[in-house]
């Protein structure tokens, strides 16, 4: 089958499908490991892989996509406007015509490729360009609209809440990545939704260490994965529930990673000011082979977001061996922790209990070690590359199945 994707993909994630070649490619979207894993899933299966993004760093005029080949797979680049409501030279700002320049450059590179499918990611311009473009599809939620927008109340967030909503209600094949979120997105919807994780790469679980090995409970690593210095991930929270924890483990060490976390960015600064930065080291953004092998030398993941839909680091970690601390009540954390079988959901809006659970693991080597076996083995279990892309083709299968009744029909009505 010939499957295109249509997601937010970095040129550094597929890079090695792209061969010498990627150096002078768009950069696309840096950042989005989860596609590598799902795209050599696929190609491992058989498939013959397309790739549908968008990059800022091509003009908007730009009519023709910049496509990239690497074997199997094609890579086709989109322009993506810079500003949302500033111009864009002779452009508007994306966000005030609900990224049409976007969606038609998408729908344009789709009809180009033809696949026999398209899997469009999130439920913005990339699912509207899938739909728009008349071919069977699928489309994947991977964030609750109406919960982005409560937690970011400005027009930006508006926009996207209500291309989401037209999404929604117009598409005929959904899925999400965690039950959460397909109950978050259900009232929204006019099909049914299936759940299907976010993939793990095969070669992240082949890294797991010997937790029992590394783990040194006298000076602890952890670290604490964030992009962005906002509320909704509350690095206030992990910060200050780390200097809890050093008052009774003094050799305990936090190592931050993610945009805003660089060592004179704003959360260190912020941290030095209040005096919550001892111990702390702030590493700021790591291009995705290096922040695995950086998670390799910890010894468990502080996660104190207040919402999560389906975490890759929160299943990466786990791939890795790394105890996950986060909230009980955070969206899909119980379940992509197997209800605490990888580690200890607690209240995190309560830093003494976020720095509770982290010295319950560090007082209890067996705990620990339980925790560690545990995380590997729920990443295996449900969040294996191969197993994803074998549920995806599930759900493909009935997409194209039901496109050819519905394509007749449509016809039948334009005649």
């Amino acid at each position: 089958m010939k499957i295109g994707i249509a997601g937010y993909v970095g040129t550094d994630n597929i890079a090695g499908w792209l061969g010498p070649a990627a150096a002078k490619l768009p950069r696309g979207f840096p950042g989005a490991p989860l596609f590598a894993g799902l795209i050599a899933a696929l190609l491992d299966r058989g498939h013959e892989v397309s790739v549908y993004t968008l990059s800022d760093d091509i003009p908007p005029a730009t009519k023709t996509p910049i496509v990239a080949r690497g074997g199997p797979l094609t890579v086709y680049y989109c322009p993506y406007r810079r500003h949302s409501f500033r111009p864009n030279g002779r452009y508007l700002g994306r966000s005030l015509d609900f990224f049409r320049v976007e969606r038609n450059a998408l729908r344009r590179a789709i009809e180009t490729d033809a696949p026999d499918l398209v899997h469009a990611h999130w439920t913005y311009e990339l699912a509207m360009a899938a739909i728009d473009s008349g071919l069977p599809y699928v489309v994947t939620c991977h964030d609750s609209p109406m919960k982005v927008l409560l937690h970011f109340r400005n027009a930006y967030r508006l926009g996207r809440y209500l291309m989401a909503r037209s999404v929604l209600r117009r598409a005929t094949h959904l899925t999400a990545v965690s039950p959460y979120l397909r109950d978050e997105v259900k009232p929204m919807a006019s099909a049914p939704i299936e759940v299907v994780p976010n993939p793990i790469s095969p070669a992240v679980l082949r890294m797991a260490p010997d937790r029992a090995r590394v783990f040194d409970p006298v000076a602890p690593r952890l670290a604490m994965v964030v992009n962005g210095w906002i509320d909704l991930k509350n690095p206030k929270g992990g910060l200050a529930a780390f200097a809890e924890l050093r008052r009774s483990a003094p050799g305990a060490e936090l190592h931050v990673f993610g945009v805003d976390y660089e060592p004179h960015g704003p959360a260190a600064q912020w941290a030095r000011r209040r005096g919550l930065a001892a111990g702390v080291t702030f590493h700021g953004p790591l291009a995705q082979r290096d922040l695995l092998a950086a998670l390799q030398t910890m010894h468990l993941l502080l996660h104190p977001s207040f919402e999560e839909a389906g975490s890759m680091i929160v299943t990466e970690a786990m791939a890795l061996g790394l105890p996950v601390i986060g909230g009980k009540a955070s969206g899909a954390m119980p379940w992509i922790t197997g209800d605490g079988a990888a580690g200890i959901m607690t209240d995190v809006r309560q830093p003494d209990r976020l720095a509770a659970a982290v010295r319950a693991l560090l007082e209890e080597p067996g705990h620990y070690a339980r925790c560690a076996e545990g995380a590997v083995a729920r990443a295996r279990a449900v969040f294996a590359a191969d197993a994803v892309a074998r549920q995806y083709e599930s759900v493909y299968r009935a997409a194209l199945r039901d496109h050819l009744p519905a394509a007749a029909a449509a016809q039948r009505s334009a005649g």
